[in-house]
Order: C-alpha cells, then structure tokens, then sequence
C-alpha cells in the first residue's frame, strides 16, 4: 500500500480493507453480472444498469444468500421467488 500522508497502522489497516471492499463489489459485479462485457454503453443506460445491479446486490446479501452465482442459478427464473424479494 502505497501513500502520501503519514498514517499509523489502524489508519493503513481502515484505508486497505475499506479498498478491498470496494474491489469485492466490483468483481462481483464484473464477473458475476458480466458489467465489462456489457454493450450498454449510451446515455444513461449504463449508471442505471449499474444502479440495478447494485441494488440486486443488496437485496441478495439481506437475504444471507452465500454466493451470488449460487442464488441467480436457484432463483433466477422463478418469478414468484424474486417478486417476493422486492416485496
């Protein structure tokens, strides 16, 4: 980890895992909902497709699913199942 500032070590640790997190989210979101490959690339399609994916995020982790691959497998095409996740 490299840096400018002076910092102590709780500092680089709050600095280095709050990184990791936001990678975490994005690699989630690149290879489970495949956001780089994605052809939506005009206007404001693709803020509001992330804005989706973000908040499918979401709604999985409030449900304690494990993994996300595992849940859209289970639950991806049934109705049913995600009309109540909104609900």
């Amino acid at each position: 980890y490299i840096s400018s500032k002076q910092m102590s070590a709780r500092e680089y640790n709050h600095g280095i895992r709050a990184h990791w997190s936001v990678e975490s989210m994005h690699f989630i979101k690149d290879v489970t909902f495949g956001e780089d490959a994605s052809l939506i690339r005009t206007k404001n399609a693709p803020t509001n497709f992330s804005i989706i994916r973000n908040i499918t995020m979401n709604i999985l982790r409030r449900e304690n699913y494990s993994t996300f691959p595992e849940v859209i497998r289970m639950i991806g095409g049934n109705i049913q199942r995600l009309y109540q996740l909104l609900v």
